[in-house]
């Protein structure tokens, strides 16, 4: 297992983290989500929003949504192994409880994406396992705070580089990321590869930050300030 750091202004700090609240926790465990392989009945040649298929993998769940960016290719409307799984052959075990989350061979661009706290979010952290193959220039792996274009920051990107070279391969990471200065906005996972043995698994993603009020409390905090108005008049 490997623990991953990102240096610079994404460095979490330790503190920081602690004393923040959980805001939001996807470990992919509903097995209600798991099923065959997922075969999207959109049209390939256009970006959309995927949608789940009875008895078929989940690529939707609570807080999370799959997007497909068409590059040209067949995407997957062929039948791949994207979404909830609670297959591990890869994996050996994945990092907590017996599911989560596969993309493979997606023959376009696959994004999922998460609910996004904003104005409370300040640290996003996850567990992802890179299969060791022979990946290609072509092959990306990224993850942004933004909105659902590529025009939201990069926190982790391999654009530029060759995935095999970077020796994160092979094993569970476990990544934090800074983002209280990100400005408004969402976490995203950006995929892209056209091979079955090109594949990325995802499990534990967080979200913390201050506590979002409840909306008693945020009704009892309205009638605070206009109280405070009113005395002030």
């Amino acid at each position: 297992m490997k623990t991953l750091f990102i240096t610079g202004l994404l460095v979490s700090s330790i503190t920081g983290i602690a004393s923040a609240d959980l805001l939001y926790f996807q470990g992919f465990e509903n097995t209600d989500w798991v099923g065959s392989q997922y075969t999207d009945t959109g049209d390939a040649a256009f970006d959309h929003w995927l949608s789940n298929n009875e008895d078929e993998a989940a690529v939707n769940g609570d807080g999370f949504n799959a997007w497909y960016g068409s590059t040209g290719g067949v995407g997957l409307t062929d039948g791949d192994y994207v979404g909830v799984t609670d297959y591990a052959g890869t994996v050996g075990a994945w990092y907590e409880g017996a599911q989560g989350y596969q993309m493979s061979d997606t023959d376009g661009i696959m994004e999922l994406h998460f609910d996004g706290y904003e104005g409370y979010a300040d640290t996003v952290s996850l567990a992802i396992f890179i299969q060791s193959t022979g990946w290609e220039s072509a092959d990306n792996i990224s993850m942004h705070w933004g909105d659902s274009d590529l025009g939201g920051g990069a926190l982790f990107d391999t654009t530029g580089q060759d995935i095999d070279d970077l020796d994160i391969e092979g094993a569970w990471m476990f990544m934090e990321f800074d983002i209280s200065d990100a400005g408004p906005g969402h976490f995203h996972i950006r995929f892209e590869s056209n091979s079955g043995s090109e594949a990325i698994f995802i499990d534990s993603v967080s979200i913390m930050g201050a506590a979002v009020p409840a909306p008693g409390a945020l009704a009892l905090l309205g009638l605070a300030g206009l109280a405070s108005r009113r005395r002030r008049k």
